[in-house]
């Protein structure tokens, strides 16, 4: 373990260091044992130097965003979690393009594209998380995607130095991009929209919020979608059909609303929503022969 001491001043300036930090914290589901080291840079700067300095001293690093589509194991992340998300927010507009840095949430990139008149990102009203993580899965809802609003990226790779990719350059697909295990971390990111009408634009992203409210679990706690759509159906269709809306493990339960999501209903631990996710998975491929693959992310180790 790093001792505060131990760190250089050139990692501490701009940064916020914190020792053991409990990652139930920092999730969307509110499950997640401590980070050795959890660090918040304030710029991308900052950002560049602490992947540096991981990176020179063989310091395991994992970056997080605003803690949706994750499960942290309750024995949490040995070595370094980067925190990338009220931190870095900013987000700006020169024309119609919008420059946000990775931790904006994308609901407030939302709302200023209805402000400035901005269409296209109506897509993204009520997606959860951060401007990064929604990059990194290729997030998307109701026939968008980021992937068809996505300009550039100014990326930070494992030695710290920036880089700058073109939409050609980032593999985006399905919940898919090349920023998933390359080990290059989102700075921040540019979008192309169209110029429209404020009201109309607020009307689209009202009415995709609406749908979303009604048909998800939005005011419990969850990590989102638990499992990608199989092809030619719908998980959350297949989850109900196997009779999962209801299942409980310990304080996690399959939501009645949406059978996708899992909500954290009575101080859950990550064993049991693993539990759970493995029990319905179960469920489903016996009642329909379809094997789900998950859409949350996995990470950390189980206690000792």
């Amino acid at each position: 373990m790093i001792e505060l001491e131990a760190v250089p001043s050139e990692l501490v300036d701009g940064v916020e260091l914190r020792f053991n930090e409990p990652l139930s914290a920092h999730t969307s589901l509110g499950v997640g044992g401590p980070a050795d080291i959890f660090a918040i840079p304030h710029s991308v700067d900052a950002l560049a130097r602490t992947i540096r300095y991981a990176s020179e001293n063989a310091i395991p690093c994992f970056v997080l965003g605003e803690g949706t589509n994750i499960v942290v194991r309750d024995g949490g992340i040995r070595g370094m979690v980067i925190h990338v998300g009220s931190n870095l927010a900013e987000i700006t507009r020169v024309g119609d393009t919008v420059t946000a840095q990775a931790g904006a949430r994308v609901a407030l990139v939302c709302r200023r594209c209805c402000e400035w008149g901005l269409s296209g990102f109506e897509f993204a009203a009520g997606i959860p998380g951060s401007v990064g993580g929604a990059l990194v899965m290729n997030a998307g809802a109701y026939g968008g995607d980021m992937a068809d609003v996505v300009a550039w990226v100014l990326a930070i790779d494992g030695e710290g130095r920036e880089r700058r990719l073109l939409p050609g350059e980032m593999d985006l697909g399905y919940r898919h991009s090349v920023f998933m295990g390359s080990g290059l971390v989102i700075a921040e990111a540019a979008f192309t929209l169209t110029p429209g009408d404020c009201r109309h634009v607020r009307d689209l992203v009202y009415d995709t919020i609406e749908k979303r409210c009604s048909g998800q679990p939005v005011a419990q706690r969850s990590a989102g979608s638990v499992f990608k759509r199989p092809e030619g159906d719908y998980a959350g269709r297949l989850l109900e059909e196997a009779g999962a809306k209801g299942l409980r493990v310990g304080g996690a339960k399959i939501s009645e609303k949406h059978a996708n999501f899992i909500v954290n209903c009575a101080g859950a631990t990550a064993a049991e929503v693993l539990a759970l996710i493995d029990l319905v998975r179960e469920r489903v491929h016996e009642t329909s022969g379809v094997w789900l693959e998950s859409e949350v992310l996995v990470v950390g180790e189980d206690p000792e």
